[in-house]
């Protein structure tokens, strides 16, 4: 009898390899996306970026938490399609067609071109970018019109990767490694300011861009559920006025 005492403390070990690794394991979504502050900061500065504090709101309104954490866009892109989380914050409709994205925006993005201070150029037309070499972010997608013609270009591109992009690209510009800077308009103006660069570098004209939303991933089979909660928590925190008040936090202003 005493070699079947052990039995029920197996059966016990059994059931807790097969339960969840921990009771909010299944109530949390795990968002990723890379610095692109003010959209998405690196939460060690002590500010998130705005799509990632109303995403958290509007989740915790359908009893969701939210696991934030930063990645290279690459990085994070990889990781949606492997399942290790949940969401990339900051796609654009037209970006990783594949996966399911929520429909209301989280924010809108704003393309610009930045300068040297003392470069006289000033955007115009594509035809304006003719020999100028540009420095852009790796794997990003800015809008269909810009997409297409950087890939008809690729001798002129300077594709950078990594967390902080957009500081590498604007310090390859005052070294002259590239003649322009493409990003978000408000990325420019954060990192320039953050990176004590104003007086150095400008602004040299702009280019539409499109709304900013979270595309989910499919391995974890509950991306389409997070969206509509997701839609569902937008709705909510503009109505109740929460939506704004997070986008004035950033010196910004709702879209619609």
């Amino acid at each position: 009898m005493r070699e079947k005492t052990p039995w029920p403390w197996v059966v016990i070990l059994w059931l807790s390899l097969l339960a969840p690794t921990g009771v909010n394991a299944a109530d949390t979504v795990i968002l990723t996306a890379d610095h692109w502050c003010p959209h998405t900061c690196d939460p060690s500065s002590g500010r998130s970026g705005y799509m990632i504090d109303i995403a958290r709101e509007a989740f915790a309104l359908a009893g969701l938490k939210t696991q934030y954490q930063i990645r290279p866009w690459a990085t994070g892109l990889n990781e949606i399609r492997a399942g290790l989380a949940d969401g990339i914050v900051g796609t654009l409709p037209g970006e990783a067609p594949d996966l399911p994205r929520n429909r209301l925006p989280l924010g809108r993005q704003s393309n610009a071109f930045a300068v040297r201070a003392d470069d006289p150029f000033n955007f115009i037309d594509m035809t304006s970018l003719a020999g100028r070499r540009i420095g852009t972010v790796k794997d990003y997608s800015y809008s269909t019109d810009i997409d297409a013609w950087l890939a008809q270009h690729p001798q002129q591109v300077l594709a950078q990767a990594g967390n902080r992009a957009a500081e590498t690209n604007l310090g390859r510009l005052l070294d002259r490694q590239v003649d322009l800077v493409l990003d978000d308009e408000a990325v420019l103006r954060d990192t320039i300011i953050r990176t004590g660069r104003t007086g150095k570098v400008r602004t040299a004209g702009r280019l539409a861009g499109g709304s900013l939303h979270i595309s989910f991933s499919l391995a974890r089979h509950r991306g389409n559920s997070l969206a509509d909660a997701l839609d569902n928590g937008i709705i909510a925190l503009r109505r109740n006025g929460r939506l704004a008040a997070i986008l004035a936090g950033y010196g910004l202003a709702d879209w619609e």
